[in-house]
């Protein structure tokens, strides 16, 4: 077999931060009064879109990412408003998995009345990821493993940013069954009832090149 070639990643930013170990506690103080938007995991707290152990350095979601986000959100949006029970949120709410706290691109939560002022959710039915370069692994792996401690999760969705393509995850007998969706067909969210084309969310949209082929 030949030898694949080196990725070439890019060079990290001047600006960029290190994760830093601090607690729970001292990230909410810290994030609160920062500019931008940082997660929190395994006591690392980092700015989003670079993960701890990531390889790739971005200052923020692409264009691809960004259409992407926005197709899964009027999709979701317009079909959970005719469930009456059930809310989307966007990356301006976080998300506490356990100990660790995140900006889901989408989630969805059922049968939880609004509360004035509330930042933080505690539970979703469903969780959606758009990939991107720098939290492909983190979001498959780790992320992954956190959001299995949402006790009402039923289902978690990446959709890929370089080709249409999603990876759907869903809890069955006490079992995650992983799901792919290619071009051309459905992704059936069960937690949801609903029927999404995937080329409803790709549609019109120039993907993002993938570096490592």
């Amino acid at each position: 077999m030949a030898a694949q070639p080196p990725v070439d990643y890019p060079p990290v930013p001047a600006d960029y931060e290190l994760p830093r170990r601090v607690g729970l506690e001292e990230y909410h103080r810290l994030a609160d009064q920062l500019a931008g938007r940082y997660e929190y995991h395994g006591g690392l707290m980092y700015p989003r879109f670079y993960p701890p152990g990531s390889n790739w350095a971005m200052a923020g979601g692409t264009e691809a990412h960004d259409q992407i986000t926005l197709n899964l959100h009027i999709e979701i949006g317009l079909h959970v408003r005719t469930l009456g029970r059930c809310r989307l949120h966007t990356s301006d709410l976080l998300l506490e998995a356990g100990a660790h706290e995140y900006y889901p691109d989408a989630y969805v939560t059922c049968d939880d009345a609004m509360q004035p002022g509330r930042r933080r959710m505690q539970d979703a039915t469903l969780v959606c990821e758009v990939r991107s370069q720098s939290t492909a692994e983190f979001d498959r792996n780790e992320k992954f493993e956190a959001y299995k401690l949402l006790p009402g999760l039923q289902e978690y969705l990446i959709l890929d940013n370089r080709r249409p393509e999603a990876t759907l995850y869903r809890m069955s007998g006490g079992n995650w069954l992983q799901i792919t969706c290619t071009e051309g067909t459905d992704i059936r969210l069960e937690s949801i009832g609903l029927v999404l084309p995937l080329n409803r969310i790709y549609a019109g949209l120039t993907l993002d090149p993938d570096p490592t082929r």
